[in-house]
């Protein structure tokens, strides 16, 4: 029975490899997830005219289900399928997004709808990320025992790559959507689907070894969240992540519309188009160092590049404070972006290289929990800032709290002097 098996994890899809079809996975995804970015803050802002609490508490709704799923998702990622899994996933954040399509199409959009809307595509989210990325290591291990050995600091910063470089197309398609979003949702529900039939290709096959009853889940929970903070190497993972949610994501989910749209452009068409140039410029930046990281040989001592990037982005937030034209404005975001890159990247490799087998999924799911944690905090509190004091006064808070965060992340934890052993993913292994 496993000749067939390994037969058909060597043909893959006709001449793509496994490992290739992986990255049009995470690429296809973050293509709708890019357009999302500009789409859902945009419909928020310029279409709703939401107050700054009000934007604030949208992109908090898009997070918080993440943060409060996530774990369940690290679960269902060692014990599902992951290819089925995905292609699932995907499917249902394809017909959320037809349907908001329709809502929009027919003028009927409500602040309520689009909050509902929210909750149900940050709940596919959470489970969709960890079983993706748990199933990463799966797919270059396999690819090992067929000679084609990748280091697993080199896919994962592939990986970013692609994601960031997606990112970057979903939202340059996504700026042109100006007062006429619904057939730019259309599109997005298109790409998603077409994500959910190439996830079909993922060859792993069910994962084994984990009880499937209520109390062996539980129990497996318990078992992860105690490995993660005990882990000398992930507990300072998941304090970084829990504080970039804080101070970068909510910042930077509720700041460039409000900056925007109190400084700068002067009707919708104009708002989203610029709001499309910050974030194309932010994960343009990004993609470019991640591609640069990808080309080198694998940092010695990653961790201090990690937060050397966060105190880069604290130095940038810092500057938002400030008056000044847009295109300045978008030159400190092309710098944020470079940093950012390298923190993806780094972060990546640590946690994907440092996680033991048996914990991965559930590893990968605490620390997107911190991250996913942070936010929906991150965005409420930089949202009631800006509405007391205005969203230029209201940077300076993410920017302290960053730079505090990492610096003693430097200083109490052993991050910044950690070296990973560099080995390529066949000598792990994972379903």
């Amino acid at each position: 029975m496993e000749a067939p098996a390994n037969d058909r994890q060597k043909r893959g899809l006709g001449f793509v490899s496994e490992l290739h079809l992986y990255y049009v996975v995470v690429g296809l995804y973050f293509f709708a997830f890019g357009m999302q970015f500009v789409l859902f803050p945009s419909l928020v802002a310029f279409v709703l005219a939401a107050t700054p609490a009000g934007i604030g508490l949208a992109q908090s709704a898009l997070s918080a289900p993440m943060f409060c799923f996530l774990l369940f998702g690290g679960l269902l990622a060692e014990r599902a399928r992951a290819g089925t899994t995905l292609a699932k996933l995907n499917v249902a954040f394809a017909f959320m997004s037809m349907g908001l399509c329709g809502i929009v199409s027919a003028g009927a959009l409500t602040y309520e709808l689009l909050i509902g809307y929210a909750i149900i595509v940050g709940g596919c989210a959470a489970f969709m990320m960890p079983v993706r990325d748990a199933a990463l290591n799966g797919v270059i291990a396999r690819e090992a025992e067929h000679g084609r050995h990748t280091p697993i600091a080199t896919a994962a910063a592939i990986t970013t790559a692609v994601q960031i470089g997606a990112q970057i197309a979903g939202i340059l398609v996504a700026r042109f959507a100006g007062s006429h979003p619904a057939p730019f949702i259309a599109l997005q529900a298109l790409v998603l689907a077409i994500g959910a039939a190439v996830c079909l290709g993922i060859q792993a096959p069910k994962p084994t070894g984990h009880e499937r009853t209520l109390q062996g889940a539980l129990r497996d929970i318990g078992d992860g969240l105690s490995y993660a903070f005990r882990d000398p190497v992930m507990s300072p993972m998941l304090i970084s992540a829990a504080y970039v949610g804080v101070f970068v994501v909510g910042s930077f989910q509720v700041l460039f519309p409000l900056i925007i749209r109190e400084y700068h452009g002067d009707n919708p068409q104009t708002q989203a188009g610029q709001l499309g140039t910050l974030f194309a410029c932010f994960w343009g930046a990004s993609f470019v160092s991640a591609v640069t990281l990808s080309r080198l040989k694998p940092l010695n001592q990653p961790g201090r590049s990690l937060i050397a990037s966060h105190l880069i982005g604290a130095a940038v937030l810092f500057t938002f404070a400030f008056e000044k034209p847009f295109g300045i404005f978008a030159g400190f975001v092309v710098i944020w972006g470079l940093a950012a890159g390298v923190a993806i990247s780094t972060s990546r490799t640590i946690v994907q290289g440092a996680a033991g087998p048996r914990y991965l999924g559930r590893v990968l799911a605490v620390y997107s929990m911190g991250f996913m944690g942070g936010a929906p905090i991150g965005s409420a509190l930089v949202g009631f800032i800006a509405s007391e004091w205005g969203p230029r006064t209201a940077a300076l808070t993410p920017a302290v709290g960053l730079a505090l965060a990492a610096l003693a992340l430097a200083i109490f934890t052993p991050l910044w002097r950690y070296a990973p052993v560099q080995a390529t993913s066949s000598d792990r292994s994972d379903g």
